[in-house]
């Protein structure tokens, strides 16, 4: 890739993407002995509860009946630290050797920053082509190099420290690769640096010996040789190693996973059918340093609310949340505001909680730590629908958990119309409907 075409981000699919398989930079300590796996999921369920036809006709004309059609193969998909030479850290991504590297939730971004910079169908039509001449060609033919030196610097791509989901799903999982390793220090490259009051306390909660290293920037960074840890989910549309193509033509009567490729939507399919090992290693390590008697003590039914103080982060009005919370609590649940609680506290809660409730919002990247036998229940509205549906399905499917996702409206003064998503994500209103079909799910379990 040129320097014009580095600062551009504009070039062919061929010179933009970082192929496993036919670019070198990148080495492992050992040859993955799996890509990807087949694993249980959660059991997931969507409602449509809208208090305006015109809404719940759209609403029910994108229900995905996936879910309850058949039985989806979910993977678990594998990462691994990789020995990256000649690395660029910019917007949040890197690049090796002048090219993007498709690395999990950051190679999503990738690519759609290639498709806003190279417009038009001929170009996307060119991506794909590209991708499946790639996998087609390609295997997993990564140089293997031993066990990497001790005290080496660390990588890391991260979208923000100021998104919880965001960061609790994508960027804090990473860390698990390096228990234990000695780097000299570990830098969390951000497409923005805005400061947060969660990204430092979680980190020094779980990762105690790694806290006093870490570092946060939105600066351009080059490095001659570092540490990244590589999520192998793009190589599925991208790579032929027989490590993925077997197990894909292998799902039984789940034949969407053998129509693979690179097209958003098929992108998109995998990424709601899978999660980063990453994101099961964290939950386990968390849930290891948790003390049972701060389990034992937190409630078994809990509704989890915003806190829309002045001065909160991303506040929002929600419609109706007092009178369904009201009828909540006369079914035994108690009310928490997890901004409230510390760290450890906030998983003990969802780890406890047998049901576990709340409006759309970043809280559900704690699903993860919920227990196989748990019932979440997400209420949404059209726009977390068209925008925000399958955003916590990885984190659902890491825990196993039952997860049920009500779309009801939104907290605006004209709810049946709908809202762009370029205006910002509003808030969620609950009706008598929705609020009598939110008490049943959380009483009755999923129906």
């Amino acid at each position: 890739m040129t320097d014009l075409q580095a600062r551009s981000w504009k070039a062919t699919a061929d010179e933009y993407f970082f192929l496993i398989g036919r670019d070198g930079g990148l080495s492992v300590e050992h040859r993955p002995d799996w890509i990807l796996r087949q694993v249980p999921g959660a059991s997931v369920r969507q409602y449509v509860c809208s208090d305006y036809p015109e809404i719940r006709s759209v609403l029910e004309q994108n229900i995905e009946d996936r879910w309850t059609r058949i039985q989806p193969a979910i993977f678990e998909i594998n990462a691994v630290p990789v020995r990256a030479r000649d690395v660029i850290f910019r917007g949040g991504s890197a690049e090796v050797g002048g090219k993007c590297l498709l690395n999990g939730a950051a190679g999503d971004r990738v690519y759609t920053r290639f498709l806003k910079n190279n417009r038009g169908m001929e170009n996307f039509r060119r991506s794909n082509q590209f991708f499946e001449r790639a996998r087609a060609e390609t295997r997993l033919d990564i140089p293997v190099e031993g066990s990497f030196p001790k005290g080496m610097r660390v990588g890391i791509e991260c979208r923000n420290r100021r998104n919880f989901y965001h960061f609790m799903t994508e960027a804090l999982p990473q860390l698990v690769h390096f228990e234990g390793r000695a780097p000299s220090d570990i830098v969390f490259h951000c497409r923005n640096n805005d400061p947060s009051g969660f990204a430092g306390k979680f980190i020094e909660a779980f990762f105690p010996e790694l806290a006093g290293l870490v570092e946060f920037t939105d600066r351009r960074a080059s490095y001659d040789d570092v540490l990244i840890p590589f999520n192998f989910r793009h190589m599925i549309y991208s790579n032929g190693d027989p490590m993925i193509t077997t197990l894909l033509a292998d799902t039984g009567a789940d034949t969407a996973w053998q129509d693979i490729g690179a097209h958003v939507r098929r992108r998109k399919f995998t990424f709601k059918n899978s999660y980063d090992v990453s994101m099961r290693l964290l939950r386990e390590r968390v849930l290891s340093m948790i003390d049972p008697k701060l389990i034992a003590a937190m409630p078994k039914k809990i509704w989890v609310s915003r806190d829309n103080s002045s001065d909160a982060v991303n506040a929002r009005q929600m419609y109706g949340e007092d009178i369904l919370v009201a009828r909540l609590k006369r079914e035994g649940f108690e009310q928490l505001h997890f901004e409230h609680l510390t760290p450890q506290e906030q998983v003990a809660a969802v780890h406890a909680a047998d049901v576990i409730g709340s409006f759309h919002g970043a809280f559900f990247g704690h699903m993860m730590f919920a227990r196989p036998d748990a019932h979440v229940i997400e209420v949404g509205s059209v726009q977390t629908q068209l925008h925000r549906w399958g955003d916590f399905l990885g984190n659902a499917h890491v825990a196993g958990c039952r997860y049920s996702k009500v779309y009801a409206d939104v907290a605006s003064d004209d709810p049946a119309k709908i809202l762009p998503i370029t205006d910002g994500l509003v808030g969620v209103g609950v009706g008598a409907e929705a609020i009598d079909l939110v008490t049943r799910l959380a009483t009755e379990g999923q129906i």
